[in-house]
């Protein structure tokens, strides 16, 4: 018989509320700029019940940083204080951060330049330390110590046992740091809305945790006011030891959903604290058999004790002062667990073999299947049973693990919808792997498997380069371990490397694939982007079949490919990927273990490390104070950057940097030209006709020259004089605007135009660099918004100069192009334009416009056939093949251009 389930886990599955009253979506209406249309419009709806109002206080509420200046002012302290002075202050701050040992930050101070010439207000390294923790700091840490009893027995017969240290900080009081930070005043939501894109509400826009279902849905179910703290947990177990030893840490963080996602995934902006360690311990007291069933224990019981606070704080409420310095009633509510899937599994108490949203059989996940969704009381109530050893079939048929969850007890908490896209694990580092293993092995029946790896790295190294693309000039079959990065910049030419040797139902496969992957790192979405996930989905389900056909799978039961079956539903419930992307928690894992560690001596770490982080919390904390408290002082209060910086390859191979970072020339009049960054002196002032005809292949270049001054009214003095000469420059930085859809910053985009550099001496050889880009042949008559391919061609830059005082004054330097054939022919299956050299009379077409016709750089893919030019290289590939493919997958911001995304 069943069980009768106490309320807090009843409350778990809550029955569907009523339908809200309608509202007037038009109540609130925000003109944009975004790839939808040049004005376009967002209706806002805010939530029909009052929710994240202020609590009437008789006395002012003083946020902590008020509260700082007030007794510092009282006692007739200076900002700086406990430090001498501003000079003072730097100086700890920076060797706070510099990873100085104790040890060097006293011999550092016993300097007679630095203690007779600085004279810092500590004098070694125990007073400096003195200073930094008399600092405000953040939540205090504690250590809870207890037993693990295991089944093996010692010498005396008595069960052995294993001591536990578990390292954990309040999140209650982590939330309060994160809600009451006054540098957070203008990133922080407390209320839920909704957002369309159209006055009928038929187009809704996902992108923050506001402005999703899940804080809409539960915000109905609470009273009338109250303010909602979704709480965003992550944990990922890492090695601190790099090249001996097996030194682990298992770190849990927290962030909160009213933050804005490009905060929380900034290591630098603290958005995301970091709430305890996880013990990582061998468990030798246990046996082989319940080792691993005793270490997911552990791993609940930890869970359990360091979320305790949030029972209560979840079920009643806290009062917390906000970083606006008003008072509200806070419910802190888990609404996400970012972590890969072995983890998530843990989380969810099921095997690795299932799936730990839904209930999908096994043999079924590689199915586009609808499954039924996982749900705590029927899961606990299956885990109770199993407990008594009644063995109930839904136990073993769900795969589940008899463990005590540590979310039994955390109310409104469904665990199996808090889990969200892992694109680093599950799509770069997963289902890529497997897709382009499946391709390979399936290229022309003529190619042996040997054969097939050779072709592949062949086409990858004849790859024209790009600045913003890794050159894999070894191919790819040597690579023995890749990163997240190098999968990424692999999958942008993937799809192009294998037209010509691949089934067309192998390319719409692989499309389904990477068009997936690029929908997935939208960091906005609507409800027509999401459409788009999910025909991308489909596309490769109808198609994966011809790798059964082909022999090389027999089934698709691969858990991260099922997992993307969920990505439409996660994106809607709690917000777009981007917003929990598990390469956060690798960034952090330096931050907060890696360099902790590194600065222990190895014994006792974990504690060295929570003293260590404290300490570093309390400066961050103090220079963001400073910010706050005197107007116009600036510091970088962090030293950490995005989550994600790989370094690109290209830059300037001219070998000289600087052309590229001075100010605009010029800035055009209309402000929907792209901008531009170019050298204020050209670093070749005299470069003569004949030089441009024949190392940079500017074919005629003075009847075009003739055409576009003639166009300009220009008329110039020595036109005809072929000993004219030119200021030459190495390349242009185009201004890319921002896509509201992959990016909220300007992208800098390099475009070269460098002629050979033959060896000398030891310098080596540079090759030419000629790069290809999307532009318009003539002034579009409309302003140019640089949102749609219409009017654009392809082109290659061969030059990049300015016109001599005697022709006239120009507001902008000039580029030479040579055309491509227009963007009419798209690729059916490889979902990309066709091109080709436009000619005219044998000769290839050819004009001068100025730069600010250019709207970007572009990647051209060769078009290969079974009978490759093995000559071919990535030097030549432009010059010696026929046709080309415009590469869509180049950057998110060309894959929004090329499928036009609304």
């Amino acid at each position: 018989m069943d069980l009768d389930l106490p309320a807090d886990i009843r409350l778990a599955t809550p029955e569907p509320p009523p339908p809200p009253p309608v509202q007037d979506r038009r109540a609130r209406v925000e003109e944009i700029e975004d790839e939808d249309a040049p004005g376009a419009t967002r209706w806002y709806e805010d939530f029909p019940r009052d929710a994240g109002c202020i609590l009437e206080q008789r006395d002012p509420v003083e946020t902590a940083f008020e509260a700082m200046r007030r007794k510092q002012a009282a006692a007739g302290q200076e900002p700086w204080f406990p430090f001498a002075s501003e000079d003072d202050w730097n100086l700890a701050r920076w060797l706070s951060k510099s990873g100085v040992s104790g040890g060097n930050i006293d011999e550092f101070l016993k300097l007679n330049k630095i203690k007779d010439g600085a004279h810092p207000s500590y004098h070694n390294s125990r007073a400096f330390f003195q200073k930094i923790d008399g600092l405000p700091g953040g939540p205090e840490w504690e250590c809870e110590v207890f037993d693990a009893i295991g089944d093996e027995v010692d010498e005396d017969g008595n069960p052995r046992k294993e001591e536990i240290e578990l390292w954990k900080r309040n999140p209650v009081e982590c939330i309060k740091e994160l809600m009451g930070n006054a540098a957070f005043r203008e990133k922080m939501r407390y209320a839920p809305q909704r957002v369309y894109r159209d006055a009928e509400g038929n187009r809704r826009e996902y992108g923050e945790m506001w402005t999703t279902d899940w804080w809409w849905n539960l915000q109905e179910r609470l009273d009338k006011g109250v303010t909602i703290a979704p709480i965003i947990l992550g944990s990922d177990k890492t090695h601190l030891s790099r090249f001996s030893g097996d030194k682990q840490a298992w770190p849990v963080y927290l962030s909160v959903g009213n933050l804005s996602k490009e905060t929380r995934r900034t290591p630098s902006e603290r958005g995301t604290v970091l709430l305890g360690y996880i013990p990582v311990t061998k468990l030798d007291c246990f046996s082989e058999d319940t080792r691993s069933l005793a270490g997911y224990q552990l791993f609940h019981r930890c869970m359990r004790t360091l979320l305790a606070p949030l029972i209560d704080a979840g079920k009643e409420g806290v009062d917390m002062v906000c970083a606006d310095g008003k008072m509200r009633r806070v419910f802190p509510v888990l609404a996400a667990y970012v972590a890969d899937y072995p983890e998530q599994c843990l989380v969810a108490c099921c095997q690795e073999n299932r799936c730990p949203v839904c209930k999908v059989a096994p043999k079924k996940r590689g199915m586009p299947v609808l499954s039924a969704l996982r749900e705590p009381g029927e899961t606990l109530k299956l885990m109770r049973k199993q407990a008594k050893g009644w063995k109930p079939e839904g136990f073993k048929k769900q795969g589940l693990r008899p463990v005590d969850p540590f979310w039994k007890d955390l109310p409104h908490c469904n665990i199996f919808q808090c889990f969200t896209p892992d694109i680093l694990h599950q799509l770069h580092n997963g289902v890529l792997d497997h897709i382009v293993k499946w391709s390979t092995a399936s290229l022309d029946p003529s190619y042996s498997e040997e054969d097939a790896e050779s072709e592949i790295d062949f086409r990858f190294r004849s790859i024209p380069n790009h600045p913003s693309l890794r050159h894999f000039r070894l191919g790819i079959s040597l690579v023995s371990q890749w990163t997240g990065t190098e999968h990424k910049h692999m999958e942008k030419i993937f799809l192009g490397v294998l037209n010509g040797a691949a089934d067309p139902q192998v390319i719409r496969a692989v499309r389904g694939i990477l068009d997936f992957i690029e929908y997935a790192h939208f960091e906005l979405h609507t409800d027509d982007s999401l459409a788009r996930l999910e025909e991308s989905w489909f596309l490769f389900h109808n198609n994966k079949d011809v790798f059964i056909d082909k022999g090389v799978r027999q089934n698709f039961d691969i858990p991260k490919i099922h997992a993307m079956k969920h990505y439409v539903d996660m994106i809607r419930s709690v917000g777009t990927a981007d917003g929990y992307n598990t390469e956060l928690s690798e960034r952090l894992h330096i931050d907060c273990a890696k360099l902790g560690y590194a600065a222990s001596n190895k014994r006792n770490y974990i504690q060295q490390m929570t003293r260590w982080l404290m300490r570093r919390e309390a400066v961050h904390r103090f220079a963001s104070y400073l910010q706050w408290a005197i107007p116009g002082y600036l510091v970088a209060v962090g030293d950490g950057g995005s989550p994600e910086q790989p370094a690109e390859e290209g830059g300037d191979l001219s070998g000289d940097e600087s052309d590229h970072n001075d100010q605009p020339v010029a800035a055009s009049p209309n402000p929907t030209t792209p901008k531009f960054t170019i050298a204020k002196k050209a670093p070749f002032p005299r470069v003569s006709v004949v030089t441009l005809e024949g190392e940079y292949g500017a074919m005629d270049f003075l009847h075009h020259l003739e055409t576009f001054l003639d166009s300009r009214s220009i008329l110039p003095r020595r036109f005809h004089d072929i000993s004219a000469t030119f200021a030459v420059y190495k390349g242009v930085v185009i201004k890319i605007p921002p896509s509201t859809r992959v990016s909220t910053k300007t992208t800098d985009d390099r475009i070269r135009a460098v002629r050979a550099v033959p060896a000398r001496g030891l310098k080596k050889a540079v090759p030419q660099h000629f790069d290809t880009v999307l532009a318009y042949k003539e002034p579009p008559r409309t302003p140019a918004t640089n949102r749609s391919l219409e009017g654009m061609f392809a082109g290659r830059v061969r030059a990049i100069f300015a016109l001599p005082v005697e022709y006239g004054l120009l507001p902008t330097p000039l580029a030479y192009v040579e055309w491509y054939t227009p963007l009419t022919q798209l690729d059916p299956d490889l979902g990309m334009y066709k091109i080709a050299p436009a000619t005219q009379s044998h000769r290839r077409r050819a004009s001068i416009i100025p730069i600010t016709q250019i709207c970007r750089s572009c990647h051209l893919i060769p078009r290969f056939s079974r009978k490759i030019d093995r000559t071919l290289t990535t030097d030549n590939a432009l010059e010696k093949c026929k046709s080309f493919y415009i590469n869509c997958y180049l950057r998110h911001i060309d894959f929004v251009l090329f499928k036009s995304v609304k």
